[in-house]
């Protein structure tokens, strides 16, 4: 893109050329032996410093470079989103931000779409979409977390209000983490178990691994997780659920909490009661 995100439209009459803020590219670098960068979003400021901030929320074509660790990669993405948000500085070298460049005679929103469309092309879906609408896990997450809402309403305590967080591991590696539920004693996440058998075992397995770390940080056993079944599965499809989560939880340490539902409220209603037992 050129040195200045300036937009190329047919007028019919002169227009004055107008800043309307500025904008810049959110990399990340998921080897820093390799420092390989990589655009993961697209941040635009207002003259008034109000921001709007778009990143990737699914791996797309990262998991044909990165396999597993393409999920670090976008716990990266929305740890920045949230930082620039917070007005908060990046938390690791690994995230880096670009210059800001300005823009003309467009809408914020408008600038953020078409840069974003123009320089994250990772964001663009590996998969051939179908006319079946699967649930991921960020559909999953939002459906259930909506659904604890309602049924707790002000009195919630459950929810993590920030849940996307570094940790230090012990050999002093920093990872992120995704913890959508921390209760006041405990740590848990949901996932959805829309996919096939060996997508969902890894998504599992990261998840149980984000918990055991985040579990030792808080220091406390109590760890959950919930997955919420697809509803209209074909028996093949609930066979290899079944395989996935059988794989995962016979790894896990025995004070895991399992919950597995077709029902998000009804989920969302076991996961108030696991958090609500001492």
């Amino acid at each position: 893109m050129s040195s200045q995100f300036l937009p190329f439209a047919a007028q019919t009459q002169v227009q004055p050329i107008h800043e309307a803020g500025q904008a810049f590219v959110i990399r990340c670098i998921p080897d820093p032996f390799t420092d390989e960068r990589i655009n993961v979003g697209v941040c635009v400021v207002l003259p008034d410093g109000k921001k709007l901030v778009r990143v990737i929320h699914e791996p797309g074509r990262l998991d044909c470079l990165y396999g597993e660790k393409a999920h670090m990669v976008v716990s990266m993405a929305k740890i920045s989103q949230e930082c620039l948000l917070a007005n908060k500085p990046a938390p690791t070298d690994q995230i880096i931000l670009d210059d800001p460049k300005p823009f003309y005679n467009m809408s914020a929103e408008d600038a953020l779409n078409m840069i974003f469309t123009d320089q994250v092309t990772v964001a663009l879906p590996r998969r051939i979409t179908t006319k079946n609408v699967k649930i991921d896990d960020d559909a999953a997450i939002r459906m259930v977390i909506d659904k604890i809402k309602a049924i707790k309403g002000l009195d919630d305590d459950v929810i993590a209000n920030t849940p996307h967080v570094l940790v230090k591991t012990e050999s002093g590696i920093v990872r992120p983490i995704h913890i959508p539920l921390q209760p006041k004693v405990g740590v848990g996440t949901i996932r959805s178990g829309d996919y096939a058998y060996a997508t969902l075992r890894t998504h599992l397995m990261d998840s149980l691994l984000d918990l055991e770390c985040a579990g030792r940080t808080k220091n406390t056993g109590k760890m959950g997780i919930f997955i919420l079944r697809p509803a209209h599965a074909t028996v093949e499809q609930q066979r290899q659920t079944d395989n996935a989560i059988d794989d995962v939880y016979f790894r896990a340490p025995k004070s895991l909490h399992l919950g597995v539902r077709e029902d998000g409220e009804a989920l969302a209603h076991e996961i108030n009661e696991w958090a609500e037992t001492v």
